[in-house]
């Protein structure tokens, strides 16, 4: 996610004028004291109050209250601030400028149109995640025929599709043998991890993957483990690659695991390997689809255990191109982590979305989604994951360059 943060401060100026005036409205006399007391500094008060005759205070120069040559004779002549209780022979300590200008504490509350500018600000964009899918296909000898055909033709539908633009998809076949048996006695499908067409974005790749369906002729049996095995390695390995990415695995067979080298060919031992990939880390979900009713159960079974709960019906092209669409629009999450910015706290009522420049509506939460969309937090107070509504995520995902601005609104300290 591209961030980017503002800041908008606008500081009111204050000036302080201090004028300091000395001067005395009413003739004041004062009376010398001792001259040893001049150096009693705790008895400086009389002494400040001499330095409301700031020329008195210059003008202590004598001891003996002589000091009035440069204060005239208006202050400086007296004794107690001067020359006696508050100043030495060199006077002036009786005039302490603290006196003349006292400390002064004040509180400055800027005005609310100033408040509410003077605040730092974030907005994020943000994309959806882009999908990767790894399709392992069937050759196998019962897929002779229209089988094979209706799927070459749904595939390259699917591949060539605009709306498939920006998905990344990789390709290989299973058995790899034209002979029953699996590539090493624990069917552990490490020769099928890297695919036979390497991986490659929409459209882009669409010919090398039609090229390779075309150059392939059904044969031998059905090495489903290995194969499940292969494809769900080769998958967790890319979303190793690509952690930004959400990878997934596409297993398309038409008929029941029929290779007894393979340890596992029961429809829930199929599934455990699944599910043990789909709780792995990182996950990796398994979508499948059965070009014939008799591997509807197996095929089930393995998408239960790898998350997606069921298995797709391509019987016939239409179906298999509408199985497609739907493994593309499930498989990508409509959701974001909420941002942190670098610094200062959101207030999570301020945060908005928008999508092409219009703002998205927030909801409370899933239930309150309809058919105009929206989005919401995971949680009101404290969200980590930002929802869209359905309505707004399927508009997002037919556009393959939708980007969502977050705004996070004035942040706190």
């Amino acid at each position: 996610m591209k961030r980017t943060i503002a800041l908008s401060l606008v500081v009111p100026t204050l000036v302080l004028v201090g004028w300091v005036g000395c001067s005395s409205t009413d003739d004041t006399v004062f009376a010398p004291g001792p001259p040893d007391s001049g150096s009693d500094v705790s008895k400086g008060g009389a002494a400040g109050q001499a330095g409301k005759a700031g020329q008195a205070g210059q003008a202590g120069t004598a001891a003996g209250g002589e000091g009035g040559s440069a204060g005239q004779g208006e202050g400086g002549s007296a004794g107690t601030g001067a020359a006696g209780e508050g100043g030495s022979s060199l006077g002036g300590s009786g005039g302490e400028p603290q006196d003349a200008l006292p400390e002064v504490d004040f509180t400055y509350d800027a005005p609310p149109e100033v408040a509410a500018e003077a605040c730092a600000t974030a907005n994020v964009e943000a994309k959806l995640k882009p999908l990767d899918m790894y399709f392992m296909i069937d050759r196998s000898g019962s897929m002779s025929g229209p089988p094979w055909t209706q799927q070459a033709n749904a595939l390259a539908a699917f591949w060539n599709d605009p709306a498939s633009a920006g998905i990344t998809a990789a390709l290989r076949f299973f058995p790899q043998k034209d002979t029953c048996g699996g590539v090493d006695s624990t069917c552990s499908g490490n020769t099928y991890v890297t695919p036979q067409v390497a991986w490659g974005l929409l459209p882009g790749n669409a010919a090398a993957l039609n090229g390779a369906v075309n150059a392939t002729s059904p044969t031998a049996c059905t090495p489903t483990q290995e194969a499940l095995n292969g494809v769900l390695k080769g998958s967790k390995q890319r979303q190793i690659q690509q952690p930004g990415h959400v990878v997934v695995a596409v297993l398309v067979s038409d008929g029941e695991p029929c290779c007894t080298d393979c340890p596992v060919e029961t429809a829930s031992g199929l599934g455990q390997i699944a599910a043990d990939f789909f709780n792995g880390t990182p996950s990796v979900r398994t979508f499948t689809l059965y070009v014939a009713s008799v591997a509807s159960a197996v095929m089930t079974s393995i998408a239960q255990g790898g998350g997606t709960n069921q298995s797709y019906d391509a019987t016939n092209t239409q179906n298999f191109i509408a199985a497609l669409k739907a493994i593309q629009g499930s498989a990508i999450p409509c959701d974001f982590d909420m941002p942190v910015p670098d610094g200062g706290s959101v207030d999570p009522a301020q945060v908005k979305l928008e999508y092409q420049g219009q703002p998205i509506t927030p909801v409370s939460g899933q239930a309150q989604c309809g058919a105009n969309g929206g989005w919401y937090f995971d949680n009101q107070t404290d969200p980590k994951k930002i929802f869209l509504c359905p309505a707004t995520c399927n508009l997002l995902k037919a556009d393959p360059n939708a980007k969502v601005n977050i705004s996070l609104g004035c942040l706190g300290t």
